[in-house]
């Protein structure tokens, strides 16, 4: 019994309530409740009424990556888990020792036995789960002419499931096998899961899953868009940007860098208002307006509590441990730091200067040093003690910056710098666009990806590895564990016992090597 195989175990209810609802619609389908439901059957009736169908499948899974699960507090959502790979890297500075020690000092954080990979593989297997109950539910072939409001919805909903599949995918693809310019193409992959079967798979060949990836987001992006609903007004939502921000990313991971380009592009346009100054530097990045593509609303009935962002990162926070508990306080390595210019305003969101702060419950007095990142502890989120906070997992800003690196590495330096300027001159009026070409604007690149997500959803950790880029913290001036990793070497290895244990069409042979 593998992870998918023990992941259709544990959420047959799912399918099972469904299938109820179903049967208690019999009527639609002219079938007796008696009968067993065929595929078909259910295909008839999504084609009939896809938003009682389709619709709370696709909230359920929604929900798998907005919501926690049943470990400790470290490992309980995707929001949470980036911030251990957050890191695993040179940019991010963990300041106080306790929680997440051992991700910060790379101690057993890759192995089959570690906690990590397991709930990366666990979480991320639930997602593709998940997708694959709804696309089943889809007849294979859709009439893309039919614009009726129920098949608008019909294509909506597997585009829906489409996008996270992908995105699962991509992720997976991104941890468990090396970059794929990197030598990763030519190797083993990720079991494919394309359907809700519960026999285990072995590892396809990472072009097999990239293909997988590349395809289902591309069919995601034409559905969203012939079912007009590229871009919707919630902002948890599932939509055609968030397709594309999928489509692009694996793009560029693969060297693909026009559909890189189209892709980023496609996302821009629709996000023509990015963060200015006070979203930037006052609201804590949990402004879900603007230039958010996906992210969740925090609501009484899904409060994470001490497994929330925010407990982890907002410094002002009551008893969170990156709050008053200062078990996980973060800073911006000081290398980084004295790169952004005085005119950029990314750096207010990072400490120039020491300061004291009292929290008013404890009444605890701390010294705030020079360094420490106030990105999720604006003046907002000053003294929350319930952490309920809205939480961004995908901004537009990215794509300006993943089209800019596609544009550069195409060979179309001026290209590259034109989008470029179009973001960084909307953070730092002083900035004059660059003059730089060849591997300099790339570096220039590099870098204001670097300042722009600094924190957010590992991007550190997955671009270093693109980039093909080690540890190195040697000359830091505020890095407690002055540790070094080489690059190339940040592949986790597949779980032990949640996978290998478990599925007979993976051996030992063919196991990630550290």
């Amino acid at each position: 019994m593998n992870t998918y195989k023990i992941i259709t175990n544990h959420i047959w209810l799912l399918s099972i309530s469904c299938l109820a609802f179903l049967f208690s619609c019999n009527d639609l389908l002219e079938i007796d409740p008696m009968d067993r439901m065929t595929q078909a059957d259910i295909q008839k009736m999504v084609l009939k009424d896809p938003n009682s169908v389709l619709e709370p499948m696709v909230t359920a899974l929604t929900s798998q990556i907005h919501d926690y699960g049943t470990g400790s507090v470290n490992d309980r959502n995707l929001a949470v888990l980036h911030i251990r790979l957050n890191f695993i890297g040179n940019d991010v500075v963990k300041v106080k020792s306790g929680w997440l020690d051992d991700d910060y000092r790379l101690r057993d954080w890759q192995t089959q036995i570690s906690p990590l990979p397991v709930c990366f593989w666990r979480n991320f297997y639930k997602y593709i789960f998940y997708a694959n109950q709804i696309i089943a539910a889809v007849p294979e072939s859709l009439n893309l002419s039919d614009l009726s409001d129920e098949n608008k919805a019909v294509m909506t909903f597997k585009a829906s499931a489409l996008t996270i599949r992908a995105f699962s995918y991509t992720y997976l693809m991104w941890l468990f096998q090396d970059d794929y310019l990197h030598g990763g193409k030519d190797k083993a992959g990720v079991p494919l899961y394309t359907t809700t079967t519960n026999v285990a798979q072995p590892r396809a060949a990472s072009a097999e899953v990239w293909k997988q990836i590349i395809d289902d987001a591309t069919e995601a992006v034409q559905l969203f868009k012939v079912s007009g609903n590229y871009m919707t007004d919630k902002r948890d939502d599932i939509d055609g940007s968030f397709a594309s921000v999928v489509l692009a990313r694996a793009a560029l991971t693969m060297g693909e860098w026009q559909t890189a380009i189209s892709a980023a592009s496609d996302v821009i346009n629709a996000y023509p208002e990015l963060f200015n100054e006070e979203d930037y530097t006052t609201k804590g990045f949990t402004v879900m307006e603007k230039e958010v593509i996906f992210g969740h609303f925090y609501s009484s009935n899904s409060n994470k509590a001490q497994s929330s962002f925010d407990a982890w990162m907002n410094i002002y926070g009551e008893g969170g441990y990156g709050g008053s508990q200062q078990t996980s306080w973060l800073a911006i390595d000081q290398r980084l730091y004295d790169q952004i210019p005085e005119t950029d305003y990314r750096k207010k969101n990072f400490t120039s200067e020491p300061f004291e702060y009292t929290y008013p419950v404890s009444d605890a007095t701390v010294l705030v040093e020079k360094y420490f990142q106030l990105k999720w502890a604006t003046s907002t989120l000053r003294d929350n003690t319930a952490y309920n906070q809205d939480e961004i997992y995908i901004r537009a800003s990215e794509m300006y910056l993943a089209k800019a690196e596609a544009e550069q590495r195409s060979g179309n330096d001026a290209a590259a710098q034109n989008t470029l300027y179009s973001l960084v001159s909307q953070r730092d009026p002083g900035y004059v666009k660059s003059s730089a070409t060849g591997d300099a604007l790339f570096k220039e690149i590099q870098l204001h990806r670097r300042i722009e997500l600094w924190g957010e959803a590992g991007h550190e950790f997955y671009d270093n590895k693109r980039w093909n880029i080690g540890i190195d913290r040697a000359s830091s001036a505020n890095h407690l564990e002055k540790l070094s990793h080489p690059a190339g070497h940040f592949t986790f290895q597949i779980p032990l016992e949640t996978e290998l244990n478990y599925n007979q069409n993976i051996t030992p042979a063919d196991q990630n090597p550290l």
